[in-house]
């Protein structure tokens, strides 16, 4: 066979080495327009592929200028810094009010705390405190996981939320609430390392008083983040969004689910209360009950937990399936918790069932996405939630105490089981919906 000169391999359409396409045939430039005004009839068609007079295609190639474009993502992040900004500013004017009050019963203790340590405290961080006096030294741990004091500056960003941030869809959404999350969450790392600072007092009941701050920046961050995720995502997100990003739109589905079943035990909560309130006594936490809108709104998360058969701690008591069925709890309280446990079961069960009509078509495989979505949101509840006092606290004696308080359940324990258990659940309500 001759071989070709390489004048004539241009008059080739394809390669005679690899079979590729020899010829710019200009391909990624030719796209088809379609005409509202037939060529040939001249009728005016306001869509279709042909004309409705003469049915003339209506079909037209154009050739398209190519055009060197590096695809960015346009994030604005003005609203972003001036939601997180602005949040962090108000959180601060709070803390000074909060000071004031906090003046009238600790005295002259208030001179070791200032308004940055009640930021870092209404965003449920970790605190270190070392003391020491003349007398003696010690450290504490705590971690003060109210949910009502968590609700300030999630109020606080939400309202920042509706002022500056504006979503066009759901991408837009999605940035907006990991940028404020970040944002957020890094500014409260910025506050704890200038408030891990060392004070002293030397008057105070004649001892000379040293106290160390430190933070758990990690943990600051993370409770940032999801603060600040979750106000941008809640307020941000529309009717309109939905299908636009499916993991986005399950999420919003475990979200709400949790709220349900969150707002429907704090209700049956509430109304136990109001009738006999004698299961807090069960529980070990009727001491709190006079302020009945905090207990309840802390217990009902505990409850949660546990009503994903989690186990958890409530004051001296660690609830199990196993305290259930061979514990000291009495009668009455035992069926609470199992009606609890059923309802959780239900609204599981309606959540798969209501999956599989959402997202019937979908390749992804919901149950599991869920699940996970589900998993998370729970395990960090736990985290919010969780009570946790230990170290020597007597430091103004001769001796120190060795001592600790847990309230919650474990973050790792609270993620696998809850996957696992929302996992089986989801996916019998899901299965149902096929014997329709």
């Amino acid at each position: 066979m001759k071989k070709l000169e390489n004048k004539d391999k241009i008059y080739l359409n394809y390669s005679t080495e690899d079979g590729k396409n020899a010829q710019d045939i200009l391909r990624n430039r030719i796209t088809l327009v379609e005409k509202s005004i037939c060529d040939y009839c001249k009728t005016e068609n306001n869509k279709g592929l042909y004309c409705k007079s003469c049915g003339a295609s209506l079909n037209e190639a154009k050739l398209v200028e190519k055009k060197i474009s590096i695809k960015v993502s346009k994030v604005d992040i003005k609203p972003i810094l001036l939601t997180s900004v602005a949040s962090i500013v108000t959180l601060f004017l709070i803390s000074l009010g909060l000071k004031l009050l906090m003046s009238f019963n600790l005295g002259e203790l208030i001179n070791f705390i200032n308004s940055l340590h009640i930021i870092l405290g209404i965003n449920l961080g970790t605190i270190n405190l070392n003391l020491s006096t003349m007398m003696n030294s010690g450290s504490v741990i705590m971690h003060l996981g109210v949910l009502v004091i968590a609700l300030i500056p999630l109020l606080v960003l939400s309202l920042y939320n509706v002022i500056f941030i504006k979503n066009k869809n759901a991408q837009d959404l999605l940035y907006n609430s990991v940028g404020v999350g970040a944002t957020y969450g890094l500014m409260l790392v910025i506050i704890s390392i200038f408030s891990s600072t060392s004070s002293s007092i030397s008057q105070m009941m004649n001892y000379g008083i040293s106290v160390a701050y430190r933070y758990k920046i990690l943990e600051l961050f993370s409770n940032g983040f999801i603060l600040g995720f979750i106000s941008t995502y809640l307020i941000g997100y529309k009717k309109k969004y939905f299908g636009q990003n499916i993991y986005l739109d399950i999420l919003k589905k475990a979200i709400n689910s949790i709220l349900i079943l969150y707002v429907v035990i704090f209700i049956i909560l509430l109304g136990l209360s109001i009738v006999d309130n004698s299961y807090l006594y069960e529980l070990g936490v009727y001491n709190y009950s006079r302020n009945n809108a905090f207990i309840l709104s802390q217990l009902a998360s505990y409850i949660l937990t546990f009503a994903n058969i989690i186990p958890t701690t409530i004051g001296s008591n660690k609830l199990s399936i196993l305290t259930i069925i061979n514990g000291d709890l009495l009668f009455d309280t035992k069926l609470i918790l199992i009606a609890i446990i059923l309802l959780a079961l239900l609204v599981l069960i309606l959540t798969g069932y209501n999956l599989k009509k959402k997202f019937k078509n979908s390749s992804v495989n919901i149950v599991l996405i869920f699940s996970i979505c589900y998993s998370i949101i729970i395990a960090i509840l736990s985290s919010f939630s969780a009570i946790y006092i230990g170290g020597n606290i007597s430091l103004l004696k001769m001796s120190n105490y060795s001592g600790n308080t847990f309230m919650g359940s474990g973050i790792f324990t609270t993620l696998i089981i809850s996957f696992i258990y929302s996992y089986i659940i989801v996916k019998i309500g899901y299965t149902l919906s096929d014997f329709e």
